[in-house]
């Protein structure tokens, strides 16, 4: 399995920017297509539960009729994605042609199978053929990273023509017949660019010497950073005076190299978002001359989440309902610690890296250790987003932690304390 390198956080870790898949300009062209009012069956509108995990909007979907595995929604993404081949092997699916694929770091090219009608049965919809993109190889082994199996994705071309309402509260998304739909009163509407079936929307990004920037953003629930600023797409943005060089996480060509840190505020219409937790990511300048694929960065689910979301496709509109009416400080891992969960349940958890300068280097942790204990409770009882929860604790918090290194036990007692 990947990694994340030892310079990198813990919070640049489990919030994978692993899901932009761009399809190259010859692949998405020969992916056929159906009609998505026939998910609803005639209904005005259908419901879609979720698990949210590690900030990924998490749903079940079985392949074929036959196997239920779980996807991540993702409307970053155009297509249907299955990251592990096994599924279609075993059930001797066909492939009609090899297509490249462009990984998320936008310039290395790999490849994917195309699996043509493949029955697609979303918990709450009606069973659909849709074409499946099957990666000749797991590129991501999400699994471990963030303490669930994942098999694939769904994009939200998928969804495409209908209204979408992601209520990240109760955990469902709601999908409408937008011949009937009429758009709630009480939101904030904003516009939004429909690229490829994905939508883009334009804020403003205040940096630190106070300099506003428009940037045009991806809306991308299958990104679980706040927000993501490719730094070299206009002469305007900058990295901040305080941040932590990286790697952002793991995609499909490789490892993610960037930056973290904060900027001064984010503005959507009239909603602002006082320092906000970004991560900086310079992109191949050949990509940015794509009018299809340029954007200056993404709006991820950190930050979505704290809306109840309707996106409407045909009109080009955003529609978001704060949760809260002020919003809260954007959080990370105050710790240094980077986990990974293993086991058949995944509820065993071990240190992948730890970051240089944090309380866990100064508690002596090393790679390999095993958690046992957290806080007198044994780590058995947590999932490994209760734990990243716990290392999200205020600043000042004294932790004290239980480790199997090899044979023998050790209790180690760390500090938390802001890293960014």
């Amino acid at each position: 399995m990947q990694v994340c390198h030892t310079r990198m956080i813990h919070f640049l870790c489990r919030y994978i920017v692993a899901l932009l898949l761009l399809i190259g300009t010859n692949g998405y062209a020969q992916i056929q297509y159906f009609n998505p009012i026939e998910l609803l069956d005639g209904k005005k509108k259908a419901t879609i539960p979720f698990r949210y995990i590690h900030n990924f909007i998490i749903v079940e979907a079985r392949i074929y009729g036959i196997i239920p595995l779980q996807f991540i929604f993702d409307t970053g993404a155009e297509h249907i994605i299955l990251f592990k081949r096994e599924y279609t092997d075993l059930l001797q699916v066909p492939y009609d042609r090899r297509i490249p694929v462009l990984g998320s770091d936008m310039s290395r090219e790999i490849f994917a199978l195309i699996a043509r009608n493949g029955v697609i049965e979303v918990n709450g919809l009606a069973p659909q053929p849709h074409d499946i993109l099957v990666l000749e190889e797991d590129y991501f082994s999400l699994d471990e990273m963030i303490g669930s199996p994942v098999a694939g994705l769904i994009g939200g071309g998928f969804f495409r023509n209908l209204i979408i309402n992601i209520d990240y509260k109760r955990r469902q998304i709601t999908l409408y017949d937008p011949a009937t739909f009429e758009p709630p009163a009480d939101y904030i509407s904003l516009p939004i660019k429909i690229k490829t079936n994905k939508p883009y929307i334009m804020a403003e990004a205040s940096l630190n010497d106070g300099s506003p920037v428009q940037v045009d953003l991806l809306v991308d629930t299958g990104a679980g950073v706040p927000l993501l600023l490719h730094n070299n797409s206009h002469p305007s943005l900058h990295l901040p005076d305080h941040y932590i060089k990286g790697k952002l996480g793991i995609g499909l060509g490789g490892y993610l190299e960037g930056y973290i840190g904060r900027i001064q505020k984010l503005s959507l219409g009239s909603i602002e978002f006082p320092g906000v937790l970004t991560s900086f990511q310079n992109v191949d300048e050949n990509w940015l001359q794509d009018k299809d694929k340029y954007r200056n960065g993404i709006l991820g689910n950190t930050l979505l989440s704290r809306f109840d979301v309707f996106m409407d496709y045909n009109r080009g509109q955003l529609m978001l309902k704060p949760y809260k009416a002020k919003q809260e400080p954007f959080v990370m891992d105050r710790s240094g610690l980077v986990l990974f969960a293993f086991g058949t349940g995944f509820n065993q958890f071990a240190v992948r890296d730890i970051l240089s300068d944090s309380p866990a280097q100064e508690a002596d942790f090393q790679v390999n250790d095993v958690l046992t204990r957290i806080q007198g409770t044994a780590a058995k009882y947590y999932t490994l987003d209760d734990i990243n929860r716990v290392l999200q604790k205020k600043a000042g918090k004294k932790l004290k932690l239980q480790i199997l290194r090899g044979k023998e036990l050790m209790r180690k007692e760390l500090t938390l304390r802001d890293l960014i």
